[in-house]
């Protein structure tokens, strides 16, 4: 009977420590890095199109992109990030904007896939206006449909900015587990 309850503890101990054994980009500092580098892509690079327009149309990677110079007019800009790497990430995200006058509307929605981890990356409803919203992110492991972390950046307007290209702030993300 002693040693049943040896060897049991004994597999205890063990699933203990490999449980608690964490994944290599499990980390906080790691979580914040990914978030603030695919809020900059995603969110930041494309709210920063209404105030660096100018008049012309060019085609980047397949995209064709409509620059209008005066803010008066009507902006309806789909960005679209779709590779397949094997060695790499796997990417399928959208980004929309949307300007009317001085009204603006930023959406994104997508999911990119690693070896390391999946995430989801997405505006809360109903999206980044005005330079004021969340940008979130939903982290899963390879292979599963629950998330296990999340992360999200709040866009604030600054209008205290004296660079007026750039008339949003951004805070740290917010980093959790599910």
């Amino acid at each position: 009977m002693k040693k049943i309850s040896l060897y049991f503890a004994l597999v205890v101990a063990v699933s203990a420590l490999t449980a608690c054994e964490g994944r290599e980009w499990d980390t906080d500092d790691e979580l914040e890095r990914l978030s603030n580098n695919w809020s900059y892509y995603y969110v930041s690079d494309v709210l920063d199109y209404i105030f660096e327009t100018v008049d012309s149309t060019k085609n980047i990677d397949g995209r064709i992109i409509t620059h209008t110079a005066s803010v008066n007019d009507t902006l309806n800009l789909e960005f679209h990030w779709k590779t397949n790497s094997v060695g790499g990430d796997s990417v399928n995200v959208g980004s929309t904007l949307i300007q009317i006058g001085d009204s603006s509307i930023v959406k994104v929605d997508g999911f990119r896939y690693s070896g390391d981890l999946w995430a989801h990356l997405f505006t809360v409803d109903p999206g980044i206006i005005n330079c004021e919203g969340k940008f979130h992110i939903d982290f899963y492991e390879t292979g599963k449909t629950t998330p296990w972390g999340w992360s999200e950046i709040k866009y604030h307007k600054d209008d205290d900015d004296e660079y007026r290209y750039k008339p949003y702030s951004t805070e740290t993300p917010t980093i959790g587990r599910y």
